[in-house]
């Protein structure tokens, strides 16, 4: 009887010193030195500053932790708000992890806000996140973490660069992710909307993720994506996109991204790509390989807000098909080479589009096909190459353009060269 009273005696002692211990953490987790010591975890994880308004503790069900008000600050040399903000970080975790932290039942991450800046030498502020390893530094063992399921709602990436006087934004971000492990496949879906300049962009995708710390690479496979594009000069109610992607990896070493075996449909523009991306340099470096199949460019162009001039030939314009390589270097884009067929006739070029420069050649073409309806004189070369001219100055396009081989009224012309200025002048 004596030993039976014992144990009820001390179980219960545990169960008040549980609670206590409960207690005392529960409490304290609203102080400011609890705030002070997850924000210098923050601090020290990121390299940066780093503040906490709100943190609790909660133990029912099971073990959470609720951290609200995050805020990592810009790293010297930036102003403004914070670089980072989360509104809500909650964590929650079983039982037989709460000492470890390795294995958890939820991450939940909402009103995230990333402001990602470029300065006018060409430093982004990211490039400061995360301090280098001390050289000689063993590298720290792996972690057999997991995570059974993770969302993020309302997130916000706000990017801004100086040196080449761009911006953009991704807002109502929303992704959710289950089953996360190292080096091993998930399921992942994406949602967002997105601002560049005047055009607008909403967009899902789903599919397969996979992060390898080791391996230093993050991974998606079998992706699909949906959503349409609208602003100026596009109609209100925007194009549809829609397509599939093989491949896409990002290498934490030296932040470089690869897009593989990818295939979209715009606007009824069915086609392939896929590309590089370096986030390792000051400025962005890419390069994106895409090729059309064949093609009605006229239902298209209207779609794209930059209709087709009438044509002599209704014919005319029936075909097209386009590859093409964009690079972009130093906030230049450069289309080169552009290669493809229109209708009867082979053409390559290389394309500026912030000067809206043009410079093409192509084989043979009738010119008479792709004037229009109404120019009168036909039958006189001169007339019929103004007219040409005439209609590809609507453009509004810097162009010089090689003809190999044009036929113009009753002749052919071998060796043509015909310019257009963007200030109307042009010149056959």
């Amino acid at each position: 009887m004596q030993r039976k009273r014992l144990l009820i005696v001390v179980s219960a002692a545990i169960a008040i010193v549980a609670v206590a211990a409960f207690a005392v953490l529960w409490i304290g987790a609203r102080t400011q030195l609890a705030r002070g010591v997850v924000a210098g975890w923050i601090a020290e994880a990121s390299g940066l500053p780093a503040t906490v308004e709100k943190l609790r503790l909660g133990f029912l069900p099971r073990p959470s932790v609720d951290i609200d008000g995050i805020a990592i600050a810009q790293p010297p040399g930036f102003s403004g708000k914070p670089m980072l903000e989360i509104g809500r970080l909650r964590l929650s975790l079983p039982w037989s992890s709460v000492f470890d932290m390795t294995q958890l039942d939820a991450v939940e991450i909402s009103d995230a806000t990333a402001r990602l800046a470029v300065g006018a030498d060409g430093v982004s502020n990211w490039s400061k996140l995360f301090p280098a390893a001390t050289p000689g530094t063993e590298k720290a063992p792996s972690l057999a973490w997991s995570i059974d399921d993770f969302g993020l709602e309302r997130g916000i990436i706000d990017y801004r660069d100086e040196a080449a006087n761009s911006s953009w934004q991704l807002a109502a971000i929303t992704f959710d992710a289950h089953d996360l492990a190292p080096a091993k496949d998930f399921p992942m879906e994406l949602r967002l909307g997105g601002v560049f300049g005047p055009n607008t962009i909403n967009y899902a995708m789903n599919g397969t993720g996979r992060i390898d710390l080791d391996a230093g690479r993050i991974d998606g496979s079998l992706l699909d994506f949906r959503g349409w594009v609208g602003g100026e000069p596009l109609p209100l109610a925007g194009i549809e996109l829609t397509g599939a992607l093989r491949q896409a990896s990002y290498e934490l070493r030296n932040g470089l991204a690869t897009l593989d075996a990818g295939r979209f449909n715009l606007a009824g523009i069915p086609g392939t790509f896929d590309g590089m991306l370096d986030f390792d340099e000051p400025e962005l470096v890419a390069a994106l390989r895409l090729a059309t199949e064949p093609f009605a460019p006229r239902a298209p162009a209207v779609s794209l807000g930059q209709p087709l001039p009438l044509t002599k030939d209704p014919a005319a314009f029936a075909m097209l098909q386009i590859a093409v390589v964009a690079e972009t270097n130093g906030g230049v884009l450069r289309l080169d080479p552009v290669t493809g067929r229109l209708d009867d006739t082979n053409f390559e070029a290389r394309i500026e589009p912030d000067k809206r420069r043009v410079r093409a050649n192509l084989d043979r073409i009738d010119l008479n096909r792709y004037v229009a309806p109404e120019v009168k004189g036909l039958r006189k070369t001169k007339a019929t190459l103004e007219a040409f001219v005439a209609q590809l100055a609507e453009f509004d396009i810097d162009a010089e353009i090689r003809i190999d081989e044009a036929m113009v009224a009753g002749a052919k012309l071998r060796d043509t060269l015909v310019r257009v200025e963007r200030n109307g002048e042009h010149t056959p």
